[in-house]
């Protein structure tokens, strides 16, 4: 998706987020409860007896002026945005579907930093600071988006039970693999043993990529949020005259590039977990080919039964 749909739909569904909050406030519940409640005590008759002529139908208006009235004064009210808009981004990006602490925490605190740009934005005065501004917010949104997804996949690694299994039991496979070689003094299975030896050095380089990349993401995500750090420190000290001079243009060209690395690590880790899981390159994952690995492994015992037997 090009960068500008994703800032479209962040924005269609932010509006969306502060109309939906504003029509659900307490408040409302309290007006639409109000307007029932006389309407249909006007309809009893207990109403007229106190105000004289007075349509049941009259409240239904009022009580629609004034459910309007509030929406108009929350959609306006830039704490009320502020809100719902950082709502929205909690329920998205809910860090609770993260299962290890210290990722978890680096979420909490990525949303901390998007919140407190947002708020320093509501303060600011209309005009093109505060145009920048929105331009440095929905760049620190593309930043979150993929803060969440490396901490979800850096997540799911560490949580990985077949993986680190793998990582632990490649080398000594490959080690027994080579000393049945040694011994092994028929053809058909000293080839079987090859190609088991094989495809178990690429698994275990598959492996070992897959952890270097771990590695690598785990220090790109704090590196990460200590920039999205500095970029809330540098939001809170902007002031118009450095807009003029082109420093919020500036900021914002590092928010993108940092946005574009985040991008490549994710895609990245994709793709080496993936290969991770398939280490055979089978198109299988991690159990199944395992399953392979156990099926060739029993082949080339059978067979190397077999040539024992032979005269």
């Amino acid at each position: 998706m090009a960068k500008s749909s994703v800032r479209d739909e962040l924005e269609r569904k932010a509006g969306q987020a502060i109309l939906t909050r504003s029509i659900y406030r307490w408040e409302s519940a309290v007006i639409i409860a109000a307007t029932v409640s006389l309407s249909l005590l006007t309809l009893a008759g207990v109403i007229p007896e106190l105000f004289g002529m007075w349509q049941w139908w009259f409240w239904l208006i009022l009580g629609g002026l004034g459910e309007v009235a509030l929406v108009w004064s929350s959609v306006r009210d830039p704490e009320f945005r502020a809100r719902a808009v950082a709502e929205m981004f909690r329920e998205k990006f809910d860090a609770r579907q993260v299962r290890d602490a210290k990722l978890r925490q680096r979420v909490e605190r990525a949303l901390e930093y998007r919140e407190r740009i947002d708020e320093t934005i509501n303060q600011a005065p209309e005009g093109i600071m505060r145009e920048h501004l929105m331009d440095v917010s929905r760049g620190m949104t593309q930043w979150l988006e993929n803060v969440f997804r490396l901490a979800r996949r850096l997540d799911a690694y560490e949580h990985d039970r077949v993986i680190h299994q793998d990582l632990q039991a490649v080398d000594p496979a490959i080690e027994d693999l080579k000393k049945r070689l040694s011994i092994e003094d028929d053809d058909t299975v000293q080839r079987q043993i090859s190609q088991a030896i094989a495809q178990r050095q690429i698994q275990r380089d598959n492996l070992r990529k897959l952890q270097n990349v771990m590695e690598r993401a785990e220090f790109q995500l704090e590196s990460t949020i200590t920039a999205m750090g500095t970029v809330y420190s540098q939001v809170m000290i902007l002031d118009s005259r450095e807009v003029a001079s082109g420093r919020a243009q500036r900021l914002q060209e590092e928010i993108d590039d940092e946005v574009q690395t985040l991008q490549d690590v994710v895609q990245t880790m994709d793709e080496v977990y993936r290969a991770g899981s398939d280490p055979l390159g089978l198109g299988l994952d991690t159990t199944a080919a395992g399953s392979v690995s156990a099926a060739t492994g029993s082949t080339a015992a059978a067979a190397r039964q077999r040539g024992k037997t032979q005269p």
